[in-house]
């Protein structure tokens, strides 16, 4: 019987061993890792998870598309006959960049006070590495014969696409998420869905079945370059700022998928929907601040509704008195399952207008698996029992993630990284904020259901 304090303590220590590590990407930009250098930090960090597991007796391997671009994989073996199709324990090991003066603590520090742990990566997504680790240790220290596979997979570079990470090792060794018979995995499970919200009084706890699509987005201007003392119609920068100004200019139109609409209303908020559907943007978003009281969360809900266009970089000229010759923005696109992404790209081509060229420079399509599934009504019955008092709802998140490369293999990959959160904890704006930080009650919540989710779809004999 696993002391569930004591595992928490493991798990917390690993958290913050992870934290230390500064595996930023893009790798080796100092001022993007506190004064720290950061090449290498993936495969340190992919390093220390093949350690862990190898110290328990766990085979594990580290694997780097290039030096330091490191990722870990490791794998239970089934122990009967005739297994089933493997499960994949996802994670990604690389954390976006800080500004480190705007932090109130040490961002690699791992510093635990009050209960919280402090760090760039607690929240997204060592914290599921974390578990997930200790989830395999249990397992294997319980001795007890799996009827599947479980493979752990914590990959680099997440958060530029997975060319180094998922991606590539999706294409380049899918042997890493099947079993011996090349058979891909039932199932694996990944970040973000799992967590715990409170919503007009009401807490759920999310289980992500879908993900928006993404294009990336490139609009370039072109001018004459001049001397800025004599103003000139021909000026980049003034043709980008009118695209870019055109691109943001309002909310796209509603289009509520059906598990969105399920979502709304576990939530209390079909009402928002049925404004939403009849062009009242206004009014729905009344509706919905009406409800809602964390502004991110509210911003998430709005997202979900629509395909957004959010321009994010801008870049034009290069000294006050010159009329720049050319400029570029970097537009964040997301996409609802169903949308026609190269149709999209073109209308916004259109509303652009001709003075810029729009081009898509990283596309990845949605991805939406069935919830009624074996695993998730084992994530649902494990989040009932850990609280009876709240509701597991399917949804769609916003963000991206590196299910889209597991899907090329037909891979359905669940968002599931439980934790239960007190409903002042700002959870959804500490992703790449500043101050990011997770406290230890929502792992100690959380490591028993993953382990008992994964037990009763993975263990021979689960009971």
């Amino acid at each position: 019987m696993t002391d569930w304090d004591l595992a928490t303590d493991e798990c917390v220590e690993h958290l913050r061993a992870l934290v230390r590590i500064p595996s930023v990407n893009p790798p080796g930009l100092p001022d993007g890792a506190a004064g720290l250098d950061s090449t290498g930090g993936e495969t340190a960090a992919a390093a220390y998870c093949a350690e862990v597991l190898g110290s328990a007796g766990i085979g594990a391997e580290v694997l780097e598309t290039v030096p330091g671009r490191g990722s870990c994989f490791a794998r239970l073996p089934a122990g009967v006959p005739d297994p089933e199709p493997p499960l994949v324990l996802l994670s990604h090991l690389d954390v976006v960049p800080v500004e480190a003066e705007a932090w109130s603590r040490d961002p690699f520090g791992a510093e635990l006070v009050d209960g919280v742990v402090w760090g760039r990566g607690a929240v997204d997504m060592k914290d599921m590495t974390a578990m997930e680790l200790v989830v395999m240790l249990e397992l294997h220290r319980s001795g007890a014969p799996l009827r599947r596979d479980v493979i752990l997979a914590a990959v680099a570079d997440e958060e530029a696409g997975g060319l180094h990470g998922a991606l590539h090792w999706v294409g380049q060794r899918p042997d890493l998420f099947a079993d011996a018979a090349g058979r891909p995995a039932a199932a694996a499970l990944n970040e973000v869905g799992g967590y715990s919200m409170t919503v007009g009084g009401r807490r759920i706890y999310t289980i992500q079945v879908a993900e928006k699509g993404i294009a990336w987005t490139h609009v370039r201007a072109s001018g004459t370059p001049s001397h800025g003392s004599m103003p000139s119609p021909d000026n980049a920068a003034v043709k980008l700022a009118g695209a870019v100004t055109a691109l943001a200019a309002g909310p796209r139109p509603a289009r509520v998928i059906p598990v969105v609409r399920r979502f709304f209303e576990g939530l209390g908020l079909a009402d928002a929907v049925a404004l939403a559907e009849a062009g009242r943007d206004g009014d729905a978003s009344a509706a919905l601040a009406a409800i809602v009281g964390d502004e991110v969360l509210l911003r998430s809900l709005e997202a979900m509704l629509r395909d957004t266009v959010t321009p994010n970089v801008i870049h034009a000229g290069r000294k006050v008195n010159v009329v720049p010759g050319s400029g570029a923005a970097e537009v964040d696109v997301r996409t609802l399952p169903g949308t026609d992404q190269e149709a999209l790209v073109a209308e916004l081509q259109e509303l652009a207008g001709p003075d810029v060229t729009v081009e898509a420079i990283l596309v990845m399509p949605p991805v939406e698996w069935p919830a009624d599934t074996e695993i998730v009504r084992l994530m649902e019955a494990a989040l009932r029992s850990a609280d009876p008092d709240a509701a597991p709802l399917p949804m769609m998140i916003t963000p991206g993630t590196d299910a889209k490369a597991l899907a090329l293999l037909g891979i359905p990959t669940y968002g599931f990284a439980p934790l239960r959160l007190d409903p002042h904890v700002p959870f959804l704006s500490l992703f790449h904020a500043n101050d990011e930080r997770i406290p230890v009650s929502a792992l100690g919540f959380g490591l028993p259901v993953l382990h008992e989710v994964v037990s009763r779809f993975a263990l021979a004999d689960p009971r």
